[in-house]
């Protein structure tokens, strides 16, 4: 009665079949052929390969079989195969009945199935698998690290090593301003820190300074983890290496901007080019047809008195052509003068021999000159730009004053920023009306008020000479009260 009762206990959980010594089935429970489909006649005179899935290596059954033909018990996880086709795992122990001799005589295999767990265990396998594949190929590719939530690092992956020439053992344990190249201000960060905390990615382009002071730049993505309070606990930062990238940015941005510059150069020089047909076409025609009228006239007549007064005649026109061609080819060095030599000049030394030119003309209208070189007592630039620029300036403030106070004249020079300088020569005379005509300020032969000797070169030949310079003039000025004009050129430290 107990080894009944033992035996309906087995039966109820247990998938049991008892085999011969040669592992041919002579008994299955009720269990066994509900699991795998078959009825126990046909289960009966088969042995276990009826349910082999394939799954499972010779080795292994090899093993199996080892062990219990040497009398042990043999335990273990089999995938079987149904019937019906269909795959079940079932947790075995196959247990050798011995005879007098300590031969196995039968076995005894009970199973308990499995399948749910086993299929846990097989999608976390797979799922880990997984994750280990996304990570090795994250790991190829991208600059990876965490942080705990006060951003001290806990994991740096081997390429961020790599990249950053720091081992692990110097990285962990830090913070990122390791790596910091100083390019980024506090507010910057400070907003960095404000999204990751709020619980959002941040993203954006950093620049980092490697171990060897070498700058690299990197495409960053920072993901907080948050708790079950939706509060950060760590953070993951992924990197990718876009330094080759940034520097084709940037030689793409140079060429742009000297492409820029290039065109912009074409068209000033262009539109010289114009103003010089146009000053050759109106105001070298007028001069040459004068003096072939004279010659022409000079070759009809045989009077020797009108001969003399043609020649008198001829010599003005002469000058004036000579003048206007003069003017031309000094515009037309300094558009090709590209050996600039450049020097130490004192300001106040250079304008001193400038004002003796002028000392009669000053006197005469009692001119009051005021010079504050103090911020920029000493330039490195060319001598004689420096000196005509003064100098036409100069003479414009002495021709074009005004008849109703007395002239003022201001020259000083101040820095701007960390690398420019800035010359201004202001003055309190007739001004110029920029609404009429700011365009054509700079323009070759404009003149803004009548005088006898005026050519409109002054202001053109200045331009030429401060962009020959590689710098910048300006004029601010109001009719009746005046003008200032401004020129800006690069500063160097002397």
């Amino acid at each position: 009665m107990g080894e009944t009762n033992h035996k309906y206990a087995i039966d109820q959980p247990s998938i049991v079949a008892v085999t011969d010594e040669k592992g041919i089935i002579t008994y299955v429970n009720d269990h066994f052929c509900e699991i795998s489909k078959y009825t126990a006649e046909e289960l009966i005179g088969q042995d276990h390969r009826i349910l082999n899935s394939g799954y499972h290596s010779k080795e292994l059954f090899a093993e199996l079989w080892a062990t219990i033909n040497n009398g042990s018990a043999w335990k273990g996880e089999l995938r079987n195969k149904a019937k019906d086709g269909t795959l079940y795992w079932a947790d075995t122990t196959i247990v050798p009945f011995l005879n007098k001799d300590q031969k196995p005589y039968q076995f005894a295999t009970i199973q308990t199935v499995i399948s749910g767990r086993k299929k846990g265990q097989v999608a976390h396998k797979e799922t880990f698998e997984e994750l280990s594949h996304y990570k090795y190929a994250l790991d190829q590719s991208a600059i990876v690290a965490i942080t705990n939530k006060s951003g001290i690092i806990t994991y740096v992956n081997e390429k961020f090593c790599t990249t950053s020439k720091y081992s692990s053992e110097e990285l962990i344990g830090q913070d990122h301003r390791i790596i910091n190249s100083g390019y980024y201000s506090k507010v910057f960060f400070k907003k960095l820190w404000s999204t990751i905390l709020s619980g959002n990615v941040w993203k954006g382009e950093l620049r980092n300074k490697a171990k060897d002071g070498s700058l690299y730049w990197v495409d960053t993505t920072i993901i907080p983890f948050l708790d079950k309070k939706n509060q950060p606990y760590q953070f993951v930062a992924i990197r990718f290496d876009i330094t080759k990238r940034k520097k084709v940015e940037a030689q793409i941005k140079l060429s742009n901007k000297k492409a820029i510059q290039y065109t912009q150069v074409l068209e000033s020089k262009n539109a010289q080019l114009v103003d010089f047909c146009s000053i050759i076409s109106h105001n070298l025609r007028a001069p040459l047809t004068s003096i072939l009228m004279l010659v022409d006239y000079l070759e009809q007549t045989k009077n020797k008195s009108e001969r003399n007064e043609v020649l008198v005649k001829i010599k003005p026109v002469v000058n004036h052509l000579l003048d206007v061609f003069n003017d031309l080819v000094e515009a037309i060095q300094i558009q090709y003068d590209t050996n600039l030599v450049l020097e130490k000049i004192d300001l106040n030394d250079c304008l001193k021999k400038v004002l003796v030119g002028f000392d009669t003309q000053i006197q005469d209208c009692r001119a009051d000159v005021q010079i504050d070189f103090t911020q920029a007592p000493v330039i490195t630039s060319h001598q004689k730009y420096i000196h005509s620029i003064f100098t036409n300036l100069i003479s414009n403030t002495l021709k074009y004053k005004s008849p109703n106070r007395k002239l003022i004249i201001i020259i000083r020079s101040f820095l701007k920023g960390k690398n420019k300088v800035v010359l201004s020569v202001s003055d309190n005379g007739l001004g110029i009306d920029l609404v009429l005509h700011k365009e054509q300020i700079f323009k070759i032969r404009k003149t803004f008020h009548k005088h006898p000797e005026a050519k409109g070169l002054g202001l053109f030949m200045t331009k030429t000479q401060v962009d020959a310079l590689g710098g910048k003039i300006w004029a601010e000025s109001q009719p009746n009260k005046g003008s200032i004009f401004f020129i800006e050129l690069k500063h160097i430290n002397t």
